[in-house]
């Protein structure tokens, strides 16, 4: 997250709006939950207890994302366009992948591991407060930059996670959303952020969900860790 952070607070210096934007979706797509170890490690089939691991990381990231409503929809009701109608787009787009991820955390929950799982799950909850409360930030550019990186981030996640699921055979439910919407982030970011105070917020609420995706991940891999003794 250090790096993340020093990246997007260079993009705050850019001479225009339009080198912001690439700046700030160059630095998520570095920096994000692409970045994640134990991610990769998921998609790569690398990990002891791969369906325990699949499991864990497909009922957490219901928990923090899987309920209505999402960070996509509170961010749409303040925003204007163009980031209004991509927003509307990108919630569409997520409720379906939504529905994917429940399917997968039901396909795979008996494989769930309860050691520890009531104080981890109060930890997401907690984050999906954090995350909620993000998006409804009176702060201009806050929820846009929350958005932004969750389109970001999660483009990683259904890129990865699935390839996990199918090395365990668990491919065959809802199918993910095609195609993911993330080309209209950058004239959502472009179009709004030729104020400085705005770029500082569109930075702040970026960098904070990636900070909580990054703790989410960061979690799933103590949980392998202690399971593996």
């Amino acid at each position: 997250m250090d790096q993340l952070q020093r990246t997007l607070r260079a993009a705050g210096g850019v001479a225009d709006s339009r080198s912001f934007a690439a700046a700030v979706i160059g630095a998520l797509r570095e920096s994000g939950a692409g970045s994640s170890r134990h991610l990769r490690a998921l998609s790569e089939g690398s990990v002891t207890r791969p369906l325990q691991a699949v499991a864990d990381a497909a009922h957490f990231l219901v928990i923090l994302h899987g309920q209505l409503p999402s960070v996509l929809e509170i961010a749409r009701l303040n925003a204007d366009e163009p980031a209004a109608s991509w927003l509307r787009s990108a919630g569409v787009a997520f409720d379906q992948d939504r529905r994917w991820m429940a399917g997968l955390a039901a396909m795979t929950g008996g494989a769930l591991d309860l050691h520890g799982i009531s104080t981890a799950e109060q930890v997401v909850r907690d984050q999906r407060d954090a995350m909620l409360t993000l998006a409804k930030s009176n702060r201009i550019g806050c929820a846009l930059g929350a958005a932004v990186t969750l389109v970001l981030d999660w483009q990683a996640i259904r890129s990865r996670l699935p390839r996990a699921a199918q090395h365990l055979g668990y491919d065959r439910h809802e199918r993910l959303s095609d195609p993911w919407p993330v080309d209209g982030a950058f004239e959502a970011l472009a179009c709004h952020a030729d104020d400085v105070r705005v770029r500082r917020a569109i930075e702040f609420g970026a960098l904070q969900l990636a900070s909580l995706h990054a703790q989410l991940f960061d979690l799933l891999e103590a949980r392998h860790a202690q399971r593996l003794g």
